[in-house]
């Protein structure tokens, strides 16, 4: 796929969340449905450049520290680097919630990862 919905990412309209990141309007507006049918995920798979995809898998797997994954994060075009800190929000409101949902951080990644780059991060996370 070369673009969600018909549009690449660069020409979306771009709307503030409640946190200050600037994203995809339609991501905001699709929100509560893409996460009541298991969609976010499916929306991250098609964007034409994964979040991620700037970075080799090395590079992101290198990445050990807050620090050093603050550093890479930093590396990112405006776009991916704002896609990427809502969805690290998002993450961390799911896994504040893990006695209701039964999600930690590990499986969470385990979710997310395959969706943030075209490359298999799998065998990386095992």
């Amino acid at each position: 796929s070369a673009n969600v919905f018909g549009v690449s990412t660069e020409s979306m309209q771009l709307s503030f969340d409640a946190r200050g990141n600037s994203v995809p309007t339609i991501l905001l507006l699709m929100q509560r449905h893409l996460y009541a049918q298991g969609g976010l995920q499916a929306w991250f798979r098609e964007l034409p450049t994964r979040v991620l995809d700037p970075f080799s898998p090395e590079q992101v797997m290198q990445s050990q520290s807050e620090e050093e994954c603050a550093q890479l994060v930093r590396l990112l075009p405006p776009t991916e680097a704002a896609l990427l800190d809502w969805a690290i929000n998002l993450m961390a409101d799911v896994t504040q919630m893990e006695n209701l949902n039964n999600m930690n951080a590990r499986y969470i990644a385990m979710v997310f990862a395959p969706n943030m780059t075209q490359v298999r991060l799998n065998h990386f996370l095992l």
